[in-house]
């Protein structure tokens, strides 16, 4: 039996949502059919190319899209994942200013993106510089449509610690933000995604500890990956190596009140992910309701 408490019973906290990059193999209509169905309020959508295209903004008409997620119930799509490796793709850095365009006009507050990956030839600071010029041009976007850009610990800078730091103070902008994500700095790599396909990048390289990459940038976060994992595969919260309750509690302790979207790579089967989704909720709501 499902937990009856919902969010707005537990008022001033995080709320509970959910990526439906979990059900990455099924159709975008069944992912939000099972998800409403584990009793999530708030639902992030996959924007990731071949990885996962459950919105495709150019393709799809963003008045339309934003009508068939209220139609299942949902109070609000948390965010748009749309990640590129913006260092060494310039397509990328298009796409996303194109996602936040659509974004603003489907009513969805959050474009989440990351880095990508340095290539070994290129120094920290080349590629600093290269992504500062691409993030300026995007956050004009993100500021004239209002539209939050976060980054996510998804790449070869920002995974290590004081590597997202670094990022942020490369621009001045009030519209960057940080979506963190708990497990991706403690198992060290991402799958990067490209018009040519996906692959998994790093392969524990940059490793780092979750608390201390969250710990001094806790209060740009506007959204959260909760994911845990054992080494490289998700698992339900609870039952992995990441260390959330020290995240919720840090996470807390600066006042965030956004959406905690559970996440895996969708790599077990709709039914098996199933269970996954709902003994998250469950942990969730159990954790939220504990934290000091």
């Amino acid at each position: 039996m499902l937990p009856t408490l919902t969010l707005t019973e537990l008022a001033d906290t995080m709320k509970i949502g959910c990526n439906t990059v979990n059900f990455r193999t099924c159709t975008f209509d069944e992912a939000l059919e099972r998800i409403r169905r584990a009793g999530y309020e708030y639902v992030e959508i996959e924007a990731n190319l071949s990885w996962c295209s459950h919105a495709d903004p150019y393709k799809q008409d963003p008045t339309e899209f934003k009508e068939k997620v209220a139609g299942f119930g949902f109070k609000e799509i948390s965010a748009l994942g749309s990640h590129r490796e913006l260092i060494t793709d310039e397509q990328g850095a298009r796409d996303i200013e194109y996602a936040i365009s659509w974004a603003k006009k489907a009513q969805i507050p959050i474009v989440i993106t990351g880095e990508g990956r340095k290539p070994p030839a290129m120094s920290e600071t080349e590629a600093l510089d290269i992504l500062k010029r691409r993030l300026e041009k995007i956050l004009q976007k993100a500021e004239e449509e209002k539209v939050h850009v976060a980054i996510e610990p998804h790449g070869s800078l920002s995974l290590s610690t004081g590597g997202l730091e670094k990022i942020l103070s490369s621009v001045k902008s009030p519209w960057i933000a940080v979506n963190f994500d708990t497990a991706n700095p403690h198992r060290g790599n991402y799958v990067g995604t490209t018009r040519r396909g996906f692959e998994w990048k790093l392969e524990g390289v940059s490793k780092s500890d979750e608390i201390s990459v969250l710990r001094p940038i806790a209060r740009f976060v506007k959204h959260v990956h909760i994911k845990d994992v054992v080494g490289r595969d998700a698992v339900a919260l609870g039952k992995g190596e990441v260390n959330l309750r020290g995240c919720l509690s840090i996470l807390k302790q600066a006042g965030y009140q956004g959406v905690l979207s559970y996440e895996t790579e969708g790599n077990d089967s709709p039914d098996k992910t199933q269970e996954m989704i709902e003994e998250s909720r469950t942990y969730l709501i159990d954790m939220l309701s504990k934290l000091d």
